[in-house]
């Protein structure tokens, strides 16, 4: 596991694959035949085996079922093949090809590659995990890759990696929303020339095959998929934005059934990420399992979306938030409003988006939003998943795996609300909402009236109290030593996760974007990091503007923990960096010690 990469052999493995636009798609078909045009991918490895996946390019999309040759080698020039076979694409699946080739030796570097009607695919590299006597491993962790937010640059450099082992990808892959211009990312997108395809919101099963075929037109992307194995787990925007069980934030009653869209996502998903599809008689939502790295770690990869999350407290839903009309005419007495009409027309006006007339303002009652958050049935994993986290940590422990890695899909850390307009200013903070759509500005001003115990954002563990308890006890009682990967949030965070008696119990890294805004973007780019590593007890550092991925070596005394950034996605001219670097070591008797800055 300890062979190095030429990163300008990383960008060739795919290839001289063009920036291509869906239009082009099937231009290129024509001109070439049957191409590859949306390039190689591994992932899921385990010690004897690994997925390959590709796609071809049918010429006709009405043609019937298509031969694919696959074959696997141990030199990158297939001198020496290892195995080697056929399989079918068709419109069944998108045309998409996958193949769990079974038989590979652990611990071992493979290359692959695919032929159909007289076309070859790039070249991919992939390798299957060590099972002993392991002295370290690096994987790259990545999340939330908005395609009009910019350009997948951290994708490149995960592609130009002197090393990386496996690529963890925690989810937001791609992004429901469409190309019209008042669509998220779009007043990026329409400056740098990257509208998703289709333009409408992904909904269907046709729209969410050819959102996933447009992000793998993306060279870089291409090139990070050919590097190395992936190992995947969805977030929400690969159906709608805060996914829950039952339903999403982002599905709206005239989008149909929501069960059927989920299943749609679900399906695009599977066919275009390199994972190993379900076993017999095992529901698709349920992609929570387990990875081990020798006898170095375990990896167990959560699912916290559709198997058991309940729904996420939202200050539009007026069964879990009560919204006030307070009289501001004197700003040094505020007086809440009591007359039932008065205060119905006032929050008609805001929930219509015009401006709340004087000498009114609406805030939120907090003690409405502490009962709904403390309701403790509430959970993000359901108890089922609960109790299957709770047996593979205390298998790892028994097996005396030194690590217990959690790919987790949001922040896990307690993370209060912070003094946004202490941090901005002022005038900062008021040109920032005037600049918003009027229908988000009466939200997001309610950054600035919670009270500071009321969480940073109700997505996260944090808006499941009762849930993060129990994760506590989970991994205290197991006397593992964690480290959780969170994606979600598109800010680093480097966070020491405590018990309620204080007990380090593990650490967590949280890893920015690939390109996604994060609230400091979205408020005129101000880095509100700071502020939160002052607020919230258990964050030692957070970075709300830098873009990037996180790079975790791993080895039985200790992680480093690289940050890796770029320093724009808005070009492809940048430049790569490391903006913090960290040691986490193992606690004695279970947890891990305080981080330490290198």
């Amino acid at each position: 596991m300890s062979k190095t990469f030429d990163r300008r052999e990383a960008i060739g493995l795919v290839g001289a694959v063009a920036y291509l636009t869906a239009a082009d798609m099937a231009k290129a078909a024509e001109k070439a035949g049957t191409p590859f045009l949306h390039g190689v991918a591994s992932g899921d490895p385990l010690q004897d085996r690994v997925i390959l996946w590709t796609r071809v390019t049918p010429v006709d999309p009405a043609s019937g079922p298509m031969r694919v040759d696959w074959e696997i080698a141990s030199d990158p020039g297939f001198r020496h093949v290892v195995k080697r076979g056929d399989l079918t694409a068709d419109a069944a699946r998108d045309f998409t090809a996958k193949v769990d080739v079974t038989g590979l030796k652990p611990g071992s570097v493979y290359h692959y590659r695919f032929r159909c009607n007289g076309s070859v695919s790039p070249v991919g590299r992939t390798q299957t995990l060590p099972e002993r006597g392991v002295k370290d491993m690096v994987l790259a962790v990545a999340s939330c890759a908005l395609y009009s937010g910019g350009f997948f640059n951290a994708y490149r450099e995960i592609a130009r990696l002197d090393r990386v082992d496996v690529v963890l990808h925690l989810g937001d892959y791609i992004y429901e929303y469409g190309g019209a211009p008042d669509q998220l990312g779009m007043s990026i997108g329409s400056k740098i020339g990257r509208a998703p395809t289709p333009l409408n919101e992904a909904i269907s099963l046709a729209d969410y095959r050819e959102r996933h075929a447009c992000y793998r037109l993306d060279a870089d992307l291409q090139a990070a998929h050919a590097r190395a194995p992936w190992i995947c787990v969805w977030d929400d925007h690969e159906a709608a934005n805060d996914d829950w069980t039952g339903g999403a934030q982002d599905h709206q009653p005239n989008e149909g059934d929501w069960k059927v869209r989920a299943a749609a996502s679900v399906k695009a998903y599977y066919e275009w990420i390199p994972i190993r599809e379900p076993a017999p008689g095992r529901p698709p939502e349920a992609i929570n399992r387990t990875f081990e790295l020798g006898d170095l770690a375990t990896l167990v990869m959560v699912e916290n979306r559709l198997v058991g999350r309940s729904r996420q407290v939202e200050l539009r839903n007026p069964h879990d938030v009560t919204w006030q009309v307070v009289d501001v005419s004197d700003p040094a007495a505020p007086k809440i409003v009591t007359d039932p009409t008065l205060a119905r027309s006032v929050l008609g006006a805001v929930a219509r988006g015009e401006a709340v007339p004087a000498p009114y303002a609406v805030r939120v009652d907090p003690d409405s939003i502490r009962r709904a958050l403390a309701d403790p049935s509430r959970t993000i994993l359901g108890e089922a998943q609960e109790q299957w986290l709770r047996d593979q940590i205390r298998g790892s422990v028994k097996a005396g795996k030194p690590w217990q890695i959690i790919g987790n899909q949001v922040v896990m850390a307690r993370t209060t609300g912070v003094d946004i307009v202490g941090s901005m200013g002022p005038e900062r903070w008021a040109e920032a909402l005037r600049s918003m759509a009027p229908q988000l500005r009466p939200w997001v001003a309610q950054l600035a009236t919670l009270p500071p115990d009321i969480p940073f954002e109700f997505d996260g563990w944090n808006g499941y109290p009762a849930a993060r308890k129990r994760m506590d006890s989970i991994l205290a009682e197991a006397g593992a030593s964690p480290i959780v990967l969170s994606g979600d949030s598109h800010a680093f965070w480097v966070n020491e996760l405590r018990d309620g008696a204080h007990r380090l119990v593990a650490a967590e890294i949280g890893t920015t974007a690939i390109t996604s805004s994060s609230l400091g973007n979205m408020l005129g780019n101000v880095e509100l990091g700071p502020a939160f590593a002052d607020a919230c007890d258990e964050v030692l550092f957070c970075n709300h503007l830098t873009k990037g991925f996180t790079l975790v070596t791993l080895s039985a005394e200790e992680a480093r923990v690289d940050l890796m950034g770029v320093t724009t996605v808005l070009s492809r001219d940048y430049q790569p960096l490391v903006l913090k670097r960290y040691r986490i070591r193992r606690g004695a008797g279970g947890g891990v010690e305080p981080i330490i800055e290198v």
